[in-house]
């Protein structure tokens, strides 16, 4: 990736999540690797992991990485992505309705109105408009992403914050790797506990009026969640957030390490990152770097297939 001036030191641990991220190779076969990024806080930094997840993946493997906003409102994914100088190309919520028709092939010929190509990674727009209106089924939405990995290699899908609505719960169904965005803050890693217990399938809330997690709590996420990664973006204390000093933050973390046996990324504070604008590699700060790298090198060392022999 690029980078700013790196130590000896670094500069080593780079290149072996760089390896790590590069040599694991997928089947060569229909359906891909889908990696889904979710959590139940809003601004807990899901578009931007599941834009440095895509970014790293595309640099480094040389495969057809594609990402798409599957949120349920207006998502800011492209706009962190692309110039806002190109043209806007055709919306995905198209795409997938033409997909589950059987419209459209499988070819990047055809789905190239459709996509954005940044750094060699495909960037799909945003599935719906501010007033809600057309807005996916879930049988559309499961019929795009697999139109998507027929196409590529790795499909990535910011889920945002509706982890248990209907769209989301098609992303999970056809995830093979789940990762859960979430903030060093109390309120944030309450709700990821909250979601992460109940998609184990075993619901767990302190909250007096919890979400509604019923629909995803029987345990058919229970082996997403055993496999799953945790990226953790500083905390930003907020308006009408809880203000809890006597709570072990750290024990929190834990217990997501414990449980989500992918591992935990820990994430600095980077300024650019949280000026919200459009991503560009060399501005980041060398520990943001190497945390992101650390959490893909964490999703490709979970694919189903054994490295290429040298």
């Amino acid at each position: 990736m690029s980078r700013r001036r790196d130590s000896p030191t670094q500069h080593n641990e780079i290149k072996e999540l760089e390896t790590a991220i590069s040599k694991p190779r997928l089947a060569r076969v229909p359906g891909s690797h889908h990696v889904v990024v979710a959590g139940p806080k809003g601004g807990a930094g899901k578009t931007t992991a599941a834009a440095m997840l895509a970014l790293c993946f595309a640099e480094l493997r040389g495969e057809i990485v594609s990402v798409l906003d599957a949120t349920t409102q207006l998502g800011t994914l492209r706009r962190r992505l692309v110039s806002s100088e190109e043209p806007p190309t055709r919306p995905f919520r198209e795409l997938c309705a033409r997909a589950l028709d059987g419209d459209v092939l499988p070819e990047w010929s055809a789905l190239a109105p459709y996509a954005d190509v940044v750094n060699g990674l495909r960037v799909l727009r945003s599935l719906s408009s501010p007033a809600g209106q057309d807005c996916l089924t879930p049988a559309e939405f499961a019929a795009g992403v697999a139109l998507l990995r027929h196409a590529g290699d790795i499909v990535v899908s910011d889920v945002g914050a509706k982890a248990n609505g209907p769209v989301a719960m098609a992303a999970l169904n056809s995830a093979s790797t789940l990762v859960l965005a979430t903030e060093f803050a109390y309120d944030a890693l309450e709700l990821t506990i909250e979601m992460v217990s109940a998609l184990a399938g075993q619901p767990l809330s302190y909250r007096p009026d919890p979400d509604d997690w019923s629909a995803v709590a029987d345990g058919r996420f229970a082996p997403l969640v055993a496999g799953s990664v945790v990226v953790v973006a500083p905390g930003r204390q907020q308006c009408g957030a809880t203000d809890r000093r006597d709570v072990n933050l750290p024990a929190m973390t834990e217990w997501l390490r414990v449980v989500c046996g992918g591992g935990v990324v820990m994430v600095n504070h980077d300024d650019h990152l949280d000026l919200g604008d459009r991503i560009v590699l060399g501005e980041l700060q060398l520990d943001t770097a190497v945390a992101y790298l650390r959490a893909t090198a964490a999703i490709a060392a979970r694919f189903p297939l054994t490295e290429v022999n040298e």
